[in-house]
């Protein structure tokens, strides 16, 4: 499937936590010679490590054992190999992560198979007699270039940092530079057109009185060209009459007693205000001041003057103030180079700290130094690995007892009948389905000889473990005093005295056991404070519950009373087509999504109705229920566990004509004895 292998590494290890940090360093060397990206290869690692840990504490959790790392490194993907001879998982149903599952059990197995599915491009698990091996493979980016190490990177975080702030002072001098500039020029040219505008009305007044007084040509003539030559600024100043005969001219006197031509680019509709135009090349500024005599106009002073010293006078003081502002610039950031140590040194220690903690360095502490702020960011961290070295310890135990939970699991699965007995005459179906790993109800249907046949269901107070241990003690002292009395009362009895002795005070069991006769077809039932049992009967073509009265096992008596005292015990002569069910409080308590139970009336409107409707089989009614059950509480959480046996006597067994009134006693529902 793939080319030839550039490098084959195979390295192994005993399957201890210890030995993880070799099993990187062996996988690290392997990513580097690929040539794996250092992104991809802390990804890789991960991955590794989490497949590492599962095989040490699962796979070897019982026994110490080997694992076995290969290494295959190709042109565009490297294959990681975890090998182990312990025992087998079937990770396949990891890619649909139930997360709240995880969080309740408090594992986390599954989490980590979907986080390597995540990291890598293919994960196989195989499983065979001899081994299991969980081949990851990842392929190679060629296009990534290869980054220095994170700590190099953070050495270099002083020039980044350096680099950067150089460029963003600059761009913020650099607007403020233009900002200023500009209003400072537009200032500079706005006092010059104001000074020369200034500068015309002068002229212009002057020029009225020799207007008014008929002055000489020589006399107007020595008027412009005065005020030319005092002026570097003005170039040109031309003193023009109301007809637009030009009186005076500053650069050439032929023009005297000639009609004023506009220069070319000055806009002629725009003569009230100051224009800029080009001659050669060069910016020139225009202006024209009108002279009056009141309301009537006497001429006009057209002026023509030049910006080019203040130009060269505004690009010195920039050049200046340019090289002051680079200068300072530089001085500052060469300050802010060698400030940034302060900064970047807590920052490279606490790096180097965090990186031998993902190492498993979880001893030594980071020291306490620098700044207030590192200060405290040390100490954060410092408690946070603590928390982290703590918890990692508390997970493994806490996986551990998981498993042990998981096995108990098990072996109480194999508590509850493999296959229950063949009754003559009677078709007999249970049922059980604990609401967590553990439950402590009980189910069980076995013969107590001389063709007597015991049927048994039991409700632990409580969950999990110790309800689990009270339930397998229960079904061993049931089946061995049943053996011994063969009559229910007397077996409960028996039983109730034994539990007293043997459990710790505050739990209790209620049970319901009826000994079926196979001879004579009779059900003797006792109950100690179980829910009641439902009766079905042709005859009558009712629904009807049996609850004999009786207290639960384990409850202390008040001394002078007995618990055979509140026993009773009820005989019933099943006829062909009885039907019977025995059931925990799982049924009935079950809740809906609007915190509704489903009750004992809603129970036995089912019985009635799946019996009339003609169910065949005991299994047939055990799957109606089910579903009924299942459809009735929607997808919420089951609460409690479930657990029923259903009984149905054969159509040719009995006369049903003999046992219709005995039933008329317990048509009301369920007594007062029924459990809260």
């Amino acid at each position: 499937m793939f080319n030839r292998p550039i490098k084959e590494i195979s390295a192994e290890f005993l399957a201890e936590e210890k030995y993880l940090e070799s099993i990187q360093r062996v996988a690290r060397e392997a990513c580097a010679t690929a040539g794996m990206p250092r992104k991809t290869q802390v990804a890789v690692l991960l991955a590794i490590e989490e497949g590492a840990t599962n095989i040490i504490r699962h796979a070897y959790l019982y026994e110490k054992g080997v694992v076995r790392l290969r290494i295959v490194i190709y042109k565009k993907l490297v294959s990681f190999s975890l090998i182990d001879t312990g025992r087998s998982f079937d990770p396949s149903g990891a890619g649909q992560l139930d997360l709240q599952r995880l969080v309740e059990s408090g594992r986390k197995g599954g989490l980590g198979f979907w986080m390597i599915q995540k990291i890598m491009d293919r994960v196989e698990y195989i499983s065979s007699v001899e081994f299991n091996e969980l081949r990851m493979i990842k392929r190679i980016d060629t296009e990534s270039p290869a980054r220095p190490p994170l700590v190099g990177r953070l050495f270099s975080l002083r020039v980044k940092f350096s680099v950067w702030t150089f460029f963003i002072v600059s761009v913020i001098i650099a607007v403020a530079f233009w900002y200023v500039n500009s209003r400072t020029t537009e200032g500079v040219y706005k006092h010059l057109d104001e000074t020369v505008e200034a500068l015309s009305k002068t002229i212009a007044e002057q020029a009225k009185g020799y207007l008014i007084n008929r002055r000489s040509d020589v006399e107007f003539d020595e008027l412009i060209v005065s005020y030319a030559k005092s002026n570097q600024v003005l170039k040109v100043i031309v003193l023009v009459d109301s007809t637009g005969m030009i009186l005076a001219h500053s650069e050439d006197i032929r023009n005297i007693r000639k009609f004023y031509r506009y220069p070319e680019g000055v806009d002629t509709s725009q003569l009230g205000q100051t224009q800029v135009f080009s001659v050669a090349n060069v910016n020139l500024r225009y202006v024209v001041m009108p002279i009056r005599a009141g309301e009537r106009r006497l001429g006009a002073v057209h002026v023509t003057y030049s910006d080019e010293a203040i130009h060269v006078q505004l690009a010195e003081a920039r050049r200046a103030t340019l090289l002051l502002t680079g200068a300072l610039l530089m001085i500052g950031v060469a300050g802010i180079y060698l400030l940034s140590n302060y900064f970047v040194r807590p920052i490279v220690k606490i790096t180097q700290r965090v990186r031998r903690f993902s190492l498993g360095d979880t001893e030594s502490e980071m020291p306490l130094e620098g700044a207030d702020e590192f200060f405290e960011i040390a100490s954060a961290l410092n408690d946070m690995m603590t928390r982290l070295s703590r918890d990692r310890r508390n997970v493994i135990e806490r996986e551990r007892m998981a498993k042990e939970i998981e096995f108990a699991s098990q072996i109480q699965k194999t508590l509850l009948p493999a296959e229950l007995p063949q009754i003559p005459g009677l078709d007999v179906h249970a049922f059980y389905r604990a609401a967590s790993l553990v439950g402590g109800d009980l189910y069980d249907v076995f013969d107590i000889g001389a063709k007597r046949y015991a049927l048994v269901v039991a409700d632990v107070s409580g969950k999990g473990v110790p309800a689990s241990l009270v339930m397998s003690m229960l079904r061993t002292v049931l089946r061995i005093e049943a053996a011994r009395y063969g009559s229910a009362r007397e077996t409960l009895i028996a039983v109730n005295d034994y539990l007293v002795k043997n459990t710790p005070p505050g739990m209790f069991i209620t049970v319901m056991t009826a000994v079926y006769d196979a001879a004579t077809a009779k059900l003797t039932v006792v109950s100690a404070g179980h829910t009641p049992m439902l009766l079905f009967s042709p005859t009558t073509g009712k629904a009807t519950y049996v609850n004999p009265r009786g207290m639960p096992l384990g409850v202390p008596i008040t001394p002078g009373w007995s618990f055979g005292d509140g026993l009773d015990e009820t005989t019933i002569d099943l006829q062909a087509g009885d039907s019977f069910l025995l059931y925990t409080d799982g049924i009935t308590e079950a809740l809906n999504r609007e915190a509704k139970q489903y009750g004992f009336d809603r129970l036995r409107r089912f019985f009635h109705e799946s019996m009339k409707n003609g169910v065949s089989t005991s299994a047939d009614l055990s799957d109606a229920l089910m579903n009924e059950i299942d459809n009735f509480c929607g997808v919420g959480k089951q609460n409690d566990d479930i657990t029923f046996i259903v009984a149905r006597m054969d159509a040719e067994q009995g006369d049903p004509a003999e046992h219709s009134s005995k039933l008329a006693e317990s048509e009301d529902g369920p007594s007062s004895a029924l459990p809260d």
